[in-house]
């Protein structure tokens, strides 16, 4: 069974949301994948960087997307970040009992600005106002996150940051590793970036 593998981390400014990830798959001490998804558009203004186990990652995406692409159907404008992050928290909380692995944040732009929220396994929801993260290397990432973010940054700055971070859980945990992959939430939504953008960021 995997447990919460990898870092991802999200960072908030005026610009809009910056997320970031491994790809690292791990069960105990064999690396059972190495292009293991841990970035995903909610909508088109949302998105989530979650670490935990691949099944349970996969079914809480799912249902998400799920609830958002219901409520503009039922309401005819798109979900904010806020009421799904409160979805989320809520299908966690009722499975308490029986939790999906997975940690994580959810972020996007709301009609008041970007939203950052922190989420644990079994339903605690926080909302942080410049940045989060979790998994197995979060400790890692907290420590270049606290060194280096200011209240100023532009968004290709905390991509940049957001990378640095994931790069640095990569060189000092075990089970974060192999790839970056980062990802922009701005005022034309959501985009992950190219191998090739994320690649100048780590420069």
């Amino acid at each position: 069974m995997f447990g919460f593998t990898g870092t991802v981390v999200g960072l908030r400014c005026k610009e809009g949301i910056a997320l970031a990830a491994d790809t690292k798959g791990t069960s105990y001490y064999l690396v059972v994948s190495k292009r293991v998804p841990k970035l995903f558009k909610l909508d088109d203004f949302i998105g989530a960087a979650i670490s935990g186990s691949s099944g349970d990652i996969q079914s809480f995406v799912s249902l998400l997307r799920a609830e958002a692409n219901l409520y503009r159907l039922n309401q005819g404008r798109p979900i904010t970040t806020k009421a799904l992050v409160q979805v989320a928290s809520n299908l966690l909380f009722g499975r308490r009992i029986f939790p999906y692995i997975v940690a994580g944040v959810i972020s996007g732009i709301d009609p008041d600005g970007p939203r950052l929220y922190f989420l644990d396994p079994v339903g605690g929801k926080i909302e942080e106002e410049k940045f989060a993260s979790a998994g197995t290397g979060s400790t890692i990432a907290y420590g270049v996150l606290e060194q280096m973010y200011r209240d100023d940054m532009s968004l290709e700055e905390c991509a940049r940051l957001a990378a640095q971070s994931i790069k640095t859980a990569i060189e000092r945990d075990a089970a974060t590793g192999e790839k970056t992959v980062v990802a922009i939430i701005d005022g034309k939504g959501y985009r992950e970036l190219s191998d090739e953008e994320i690649a100048k960021l780590l420069k």
